[in-house]
This record gives structure tokens, C-alpha cells and sequence, in this order.
């Protein structure tokens, strides 16, 4: 059964949990841990404040039940919410629902009214940098006039809420977001650490934005039915890597239309079904080679290409260098 609160009794019951807030790091005092509340998950948010005035937030829970939070009053802050939900399916007020492997931005600066629903379906594991808009901006410099529009404005607003369009965490993010939720460091080190990785993040946003606004494609509304059959795909494509489905066998097998899946697993992945396959195939090549128990031409086998010189191209536009090339480099290293 799902559970609806309004603000104030969600407020109420995080200002119980925070009284029992820990110290997440001995040598930081701007750094805690505290628990969800019980009533409603199991797992924790930790909170910390990082010296160039970024905050950052790191979420690792599940719900109990679906979760729903009403307000009639919002406060404005000024700070703007990055958001980069590695797994979860949520939304914002009656708007699409963000998927696990998706990131947006959420400029809270004034609306009467606030909405937002939590499915229990999976774990909740996220990174929200939080930061005044007048930051962004020092930060960000000339970069900003590269912004869509749209993106733009809603940034340099002051008298509205909203929500940027959903886009999909990149490799690349994936690793700094890593970096961070499994920082080794405590004290300044640690302190240094995080700072870079979320300037590095703001930086792959701005980046991602600017190029996907050139090259933008519509993107389609999908339901919480739709999302759970892409990833059931992308299951499917990750077990099949050898040997994967046609793209119409895939859609039969979880029950979408052909133009759903293709167009809404790139939305959410940020890569098409095959290219997906690709990026897998290399990643499996790349640790079959470093385990040293295989020749090139086995590992190409192993990954599906009966063609050596086409498993070389591939790996060489993927990695930059041939698999023999590269498994050399990597024996010297180590």
C-alpha cells in the first residue's frame, strides 16, 4: 500500500532521524550520516559539505512502499539540485519517471506547490550536488552561453520550479559518481577529492547538454511498465552478449513495440541496443585479456566475433589501442 505525506510530516520525521545522526567521517565535522526513517526505509543519506560551497548528498535506501510527498508551500533556497540516480524510479510532480541510470537538474527558486513519488521497486542509490546558482555561474564562466535556452533560463530564474529534461549517466560520470559513494580518503584529502569529482560532474553535464541539444532527438514519455521491460532488455543483452537477440526478437521477448524499446533504451541508456552491445562486448574482451589465460583470437571468439581483424577494429575504436597492444602495456605496468 502506498504512503502519502505532506511536507510537514516528512519534515517531522527526518528532524527525528537527525537527531540520531552520526559522524560520518572523524576528522570532518561537515560530514554526517543519518538514517531514513524507519517507517519508510531501511538505509541512509549522508550529508556533506564540501569547502568551495557545494553540498553534496549520497543516497543509499530502499522503501518500504511506494512514497508520496505533497506540499502547499515550497521555500525558495537559491540552490540548485543535480541529480544523478543510479537506482530508483521517482518522479516529480506528475511528469515522467526518472529512471535508475538517468540524471537531471532541479531548480527549486519559488513554486507554491511541490509533489514527488518514491516506487519501492528497486534500491535507492544517488548523488545530488546541491549548490547556489550564483556559484554555478562563477564556476561555469562563458560556458553557460553554450546552454540550450531553456536550460539556461531555467538556471538564471528566480521565480519558478522546474525540472531539466532527463538524460542518461554516461560511463564517464558513472566512474566520478563511483569515485565518490567510494571515497577512500578522510579530512582534507577526502575533501579535495570529492571537490573535484563534483566539479568534473557539473563539467560532463554542461558538455552532455550542449551536444545532445544539436543532436537531439524527441524523447518519448514511458510509464514505470515501460522502464522495468527496458531493463529487462538490457538483462537480456548483458546475459545474450555472444549471442544477442535480433532488436524485434528483444522487443517480443519483453513485450514492447519495436520503436518503444529502440527509441526509449536510448533515452535511458544513452546509447542504442547494439551500441550497448558493443561497449559490453569490449568491457568482457578487455577483462578476459587481463585474466591471461586466453589468446586475442579465443577472447574474440569468447565475445562473439568469428573475425579477428574485426574484433581488433572494435577494440582499437573502443580502448584507442590493438588488444595485443594494449595487453603488452598492461603487463609492463603491472
Amino acid at each position: 500500500m502506498a504512503i502519502v505525506l505532506s511536507e510537514e510530516s516528512w519534515n517531522q520525521l527526518w528532524e527525528a532521524s537527525w537527531q540520531q545522526a552520526r559522524c560520518g567521517d572523524p576528522t570532518d565535522s561537515s560530514d554526517w550520516v543519518v538514517e531514513y526513517p524507519s517507517q519508510l526505509a531501511t538505509g541512509y543519506k549522508r550529508e556533506i559539505e564540501l569547502r568551495n560551497g557545494i553540498n553534496l548528498t549520497l543516497h543509499n535506501s530502499r522503501f518500504h512502499e511506494n512514497l508520496t510527498v505533497n506540499s502547499a508551500q515550497t521555500d525558495k533556497n537559491g540552490y540548485l539540485e543535480f541529480v544523478f540516480n543510479l537506482s530508483s524510479v521517482n518522479r516529480y510532480w506528475q511528469g515522467d519517471y526518472v529512471a535508475g541510470g538517468q540524471h537531471y537538474l532541479l531548480s527549486p527558486a519559488g513554486q507554491s506547490w511541490f509533489y514527488c513519488e518514491e516506487l519501492a521497486k528497486e534500491p535507492k542509490l544517488a548523488v545530488d550536488i546541491h549548490l547556489e546558482a550564483d556559484l554555478f555561474k562563477r564556476l561555469m564562466g562563458d560556458c553557460l552561453d553554450k546552454l540550450p535556452c531553456a536550460l539556461r533560463r531555467m538556471i538564471e530564474s528566480d521565480d519558478c520550479l522546474s525540472v531539466s529534461p532527463f538524460q542518461a549517466i554516461t560511463p564517464t560520470m558513472r566512474l566520478a559518481l563511483e569515485q565518490i559513494l567510494n571515497c577512500p580518503y578522510q579530512g582534507t584529502m577526502k575533501q579535495l577529492h570529492l571537490e573535484s569529482k563534483s566539479i568534473e560532474l557539473l563539467v560532463l553535464f554542461l558538455d552532455q547538454a550542449t551536444t545532445e541539444a544539436i543532436t537531439a532527438i524527441p524523447r518519448i514519455r514511458l510509464k514505470p511498465d515501460d522502464i522495468e521491460r527496458i531493463h529487462q532488455a538490457k538483462q537480456i543483452l548483458t546475459q545474450q552478449i555472444d549471442n544477442p537477440p535480433s532488436l524485434l526478437a528483444l522487443a517480443r521477448q519483453v513485450g514492447l513495440n519495436e520503436c518503444t524499446l529502440k527509441r526509449g533504451f536510448r533515452q535511458m541508456f544513452g546509447t542504442t541496443v547494439f551500441g550497448y552491445v558493443g561497449d559490453r562486448r569490449m568491457e568482457q574482451a578487455r577483462y578476459l585479456l587481463l585474466q591471461g589465460e586466453m589468446k586475442v583470437e579465443e577472447v574474440a571468439q569468447a565475445v562473439g566475433y568469428a573475425n579477428r581483424s574485426r574484433f581488433a577494429s572494435a577494440f582499437r575504436k573502443k580502448f584507442g589501442v590493438n588488444p595485443k597492444s594494449y595487453l603488452i602495456e598492461y603487463r609492463r605496468l603491472g
